[in-house]
């Protein structure tokens, strides 16, 4: 996987003007970079595990109820 560059502030700024239309200030997009970042940081640590075989611990089965309050 390429390496990935950290999250600018300018970067969030361009995106929110240009594709969502909400232009926002400095203060605000250098906020937000250092959360994403964050976030990027993690999802670049969960990715590194060695789980790609491992089967979910739990299974969600949905069990059909009776009668009118569902007990």
């Amino acid at each position: 996987m390429n390496a990935r560059s950290p999250i600018k502030p300018e970067t969030l700024q361009s995106v929110s003007a240009q594709l969502a239309g909400q232009p926002i200030d400095g203060e605000k997009a250098a906020a937000h970079a250092e959360i994403f970042e964050g976030i990027m940081q993690m999802i670049e640590t969960l990715r590194e595990l060695p789980i790609k075989d491992v089967e979910p611990a739990v299974i969600f089965r949905p069990v059909e109820r009776g009668g009118e309050d569902g007990s």
